[in-house]
């Protein structure tokens, strides 16, 4: 879920300081979260010079992988009180079945706080299981693998979490929240296994991405101006471009896969929270009560519309399900009728917030789409490979040229296009080449995760998780 802004304006290159309002003058959100921006730039750097890449205090520092039954009866919880006796025998039947319990304390990781204040084991975090390779159930007889943690933002909205709107207005929401994620997590598929190999989740080649608005194309007259040739929007909009489906792009030879994206022009901040959801998988279609249809047309639902089922879960896992079309809206009920069945449990239980999330992209024609989503495709030169969203607003995803190192996309990766009616135009960095201005080939706004060791271990067939020495985690002692 994503918040609706004017644009981010937050560029590190700057090297702004400070954001300084002025007497009189319009207050705009990008002002206020430029300000938020610099000043976590700032710590995080910090952070990371004092620190290092990762760290934790010496006297409490997190997430030690824990198997000894023992350890668990002195363990503590929120507000550092004894646990309840009922949950030390839960934790330790869990050691028993092959689970390991992750230690409280705090640990940096980026310049970033990663806080965990009461036990929890690693198949009960939120969002397990992370992948098919890393269940408890297949991890018996695997190893040695690595044991890290993966750090990541994403922002809250109050459908998400109720207790950050204001009652006393109304429901209406105001400002969200940027929520920190931390996920313990297995990787099995390196050789030989070190507390470095988590070096091997970083992407070789990250993606990257231009955007224009539509150009004049070559004409005769030169006091004719094609009227096409503009963004063409009644309103300022946000675009998002948002990674779907990772991997690389699909090639030309192939008739399956490859990455895709979707778009929003609302920053992908449009959803309607769901109270209901039932699926009828003889006849195709999933019907979804709905707590809203939205507070006007422009961000409401309409026929025809790609939606797509998330809740907490689906989010924390980066999963990827095909999208539904709108195919009947009564707005009585608060009901819509949606084409296909969507993946079991997403969206069935409302404890995981979940949200029908729209997009605004036009996936009808298969020959560039795929599974309600449209497909990646890359772009040999800066003059080619455009592709139009909607009304004069192009995009192009540069291609690698290494052949041996095709771009990595990743689900979740986004970027944000500022339109603007004012100037017909988007607002996008350009940098001189030759005599011509070109369209700066940037990477992702985010989501950026970033990555810690903590521990080797491995895994017998009966379920016994053993960790290898050393501990891959770091500790510093305060500054005296």
């Amino acid at each position: 879920m994503s918040g609706d802004f004017t644009r981010d304006s937050f560029d590190p290159y700057q090297h702004y300081t400070r954001v300084l309002m002025q007497q009189g003058r319009v207050q705009l959100d990008a002002d206020w979260n430029e300000q938020v921006a610099i000043t976590h730039h700032h710590l995080r750097t910090l952070a990371t010079d004092l620190i290092g890449p990762f760290g934790g205090p010496v006297d409490d520092c997190g997430f030690a992988v824990v198997t000894d039954p023992a350890a668990v009866e002195t363990m503590t919880g929120r507000y550092g009180l004894p646990l309840d006796p009922q949950r030390v025998n839960e934790l330790k039947q869990r050691l028993g079945n092959g689970d390991f319990v992750i230690g409280t304390g705090r640990y940096y990781v980026d310049g970033l706080l990663c806080e965990n204040e009461v036990p929890v084991t690693f198949g009960e975090q939120l969002g397990y299981p992370f992948d098919d390779e890393t269940t408890l159930d297949a991890l018996p007889g695997a190893g040695p693998f690595l044991i890290y943690l993966d750090v990541w933002e994403r922002q809250v909205t109050g459908m998400q979490a109720a207790d950050i709107v204001e009652v006393a207005l109304g429901g209406p929401d105001t400002a969200i929240r940027t929520q920190l994620v931390w996920q313990v997590k297995v990787l099995t598929d390196v050789s030989p296994v070190s507390c470095a190999s988590y070096g091997a989740l970083q992407r070789p080649r990250r993606p990257f991405l231009r955007a224009r608005a539509k150009q004049p194309q070559e004409q005769q007259d030169a006091c004719v101006i094609d009227p096409a040739a503009r963004y063409r929007g009644a309103e300022n909009q946000l675009y998002r471009v948002e990674i779907h489906r990772g991997g690389t792009a699909r090639r030309p030879d192939d008739t399956a896969g490859g990455a895709t994206f979707k778009w929003s022009r609302e920053n992908g901040s449009v959803a309607f929270p769901v109270t209901s959801l039932a699926e009828d998988a003889q006849a195709g279609e999933t019907t979804v009560g709905l707590a809203t249809l939205g507070r006007d047309r422009r961000l409401g639902l309409a026929q025809e519309s790609w939606v797509e089922i998330v809740d907490d879960g689906y989010v924390l896992r980066g999963r990827v399900e095909p999208l539904h079309q709108v195919e009947r809206i009564d707005r009585d009920e608060l009901e819509v009728v949606l084409s296909g069945v969507g993946p079991a449990k997403t969206g069935q239980d409302l404890a995981q917030h979940p949200l029908l999330h729209r997009w605004d992209h036009d996936a009808s024609d298969a020959s560039t789409s795929d599974e309600g989503v449209l497909l990646v495709t890359e772009a040999d030169t800066a003059e080619a490979g455009w592709i139009e969203l909607e009304d004069g607003v192009m995009v192009q995803f540069p291609g690698s040229t290494d052949p041996a190192q095709p771009t990595e996309y990743r689900t979740g990766d986004y970027w944000l296009i500022p339109a603007r009616t004012a100037t017909g135009d988007v607002i996008w960095p350009r940098r001189q080449v030759g005599q011509q201005l070109e369209w700066e080939a940037r990477p992702p706004h985010g989501v950026e995760h970033h990555y810690a060791p903590l521990a080797i271990a491995s895994m017998d067939q009966n379920g016994v998780l053993t960790v290898q020495s050393p501990d891959c985690r770091k500790r510093f002692n305060p500054l005296p």
